[in-house]
């Protein structure tokens, strides 16, 4: 595929569809592989690419993930029209999970199955079960009736008619039936529907030997193993895995110039005696908010009543907030209001290093993809 690709555009779904197309052609020619009665590669594929625009995450996966997945969907005969299947994006993955009316049908393409069902167990229904004589076992009685079909699901079972007729069971508990929704990533789909999920569960174990022991061709079968091996794998809240870019000076200020400034109201400064200082020349007034100061939001400090003296030479730790403060004004140093002692001295220090510059000296901007230009317009 090319860089292009874009599974949201015609023509990229056009070349998907075509690809898929072309691969299953191969294998029908090649291996004498067998098309489902009544199923319609050219229309699976178009109604499933049109569906793939609207799963979560789907800009993050590969082309070549969309198409195994949809040659899996085609190899297996199944349908998104008929919802057999639905498609989850896991990063840079395109994941394709049967439906429990999906797992029928494929299942029902082994020779050896006839036809397969499933059915919950709920709380209070008449439900016996026992060994056969071969130790299998068997489900000898499972009677409802109206008022208990919206009771709590205590288990499901699966009943597999062989094409000799012979009957196969398999039985779980709700318990046995949480323990491998445990494996997921996430169960969240098997809480909105666990009457579905509970007899997919079970189908999927009582099919499970029948699949690896079947003479059936090695394509399908492969197929239906990737597919099932993706219950686990499931997780509606896709995660996107990209790395996220590494910042530095300048994109971290940019992060801060982003935030809406609180509304911290700083303690009054008392008035002093001392003449006032010159005015500093008029210069814009900027919010705190684009101040390049940590990304922490800063804690206001409280400041003492007392006196400024006259503003020294240098100030350190051992000056006062406001003694800070009038040395900055004096030196026409931008600073927030409600700025701590240790932020206001940072302030001091960026003045002094910027008075270290030489005029000429080129100041090294890294390998920043930024331009000034987009901060301060």
């Amino acid at each position: 595929m090319t860089e292009t690709f874009n599974i949201s555009k015609t023509a990229s779904q056009q070349l998907v569809a075509n690809s898929v197309t072309k691969n299953f052609q191969d294998l029908v020619e090649s291996q004498g592989f067998k098309v489902p009665d009544g199923y319609h590669v050219a229309n699976a594929l178009q109604e499933a690419v049109a569906t793939l625009p609207t799963v979560k995450g789907i800009t993050n996966v590969s082309a070549d993930s969309i198409k195994k997945t949809l040659f899996d969907m085609v190899v297996q005969g199944l349908s998104p029209a008929k919802t057999q299947v639905y498609f989850i994006a896991y990063g840079n993955q395109l994941q394709m999970q049967r439906s429990y009316f999906g797992t029928q049908q494929v299942l029902k393409r082994l020779k050896d199955i006839k036809d397969i069902q499933a059915y919950v167990v709920r709380k209070d229904e008449e439900f016996d079960v026992d060994y056969d004589e071969n130790g299998g076992l068997i489900v000898k009685a499972h009677h409802t009736d109206f008022m208990k079909l919206d009771n709590e699901i205590v288990g499901a079972y699966a009943v597999i008619t062989k094409a000799d007729r012979e009957k196969q069971y398999e039985v779980m508990t709700k318990k046995q039936i949480d323990t491998s929704w445990g494996q997921a990533r996430s169960t969240n789909v098997h809480k909105k529907f666990p009457e579905e999920m509970a007899k997919r569960t079970v189908i999927n174990r009582a099919a499970k030997n029948i699949i690896n022991t079947s003479g059936d061709d090695d394509n399908l079968i492969a197929a239906i193993n990737s597919t099932t091996a993706n219950e686990n794998n499931y997780d509606d809240d896709p995660k996107d895995v990209t790395p996220a870019p590494k910042q530095n000076a300048l994109s971290r200020m940019a992060k801060v110039a982003t935030k809406e400034p609180e509304n911290v109201e700083p303690e009054p400064v008392k008035e002093v005696s001392e003449p006032e200082p010159e005015p500093a020349p008029k210069k814009d007034v900027i919010s705190d908010a684009e101040l390049p100061f940590n990304d922490e939001t800063a804690q206001v400090e409280e400041l003492p009543d007392e006196p400024v003296k006259s503003a020294p030479d240098q100030v350190n730790s051992e000056n006062t907030v406001a003694e800070i403060k009038h040395w900055l004004d004096q030196h026409h140093t931008l600073y927030q209001q409600s700025a701590t002692k240790v932020q206001l001295l940072e302030r001091v220090a960026d003045y002094l290093n910027e008075q270290k510059t030489e005029p000429d000296e080129e100041i090294d901007m890294g390998d920043t993809p930024y331009q000034p230009d987009e901060f301060w317009g």
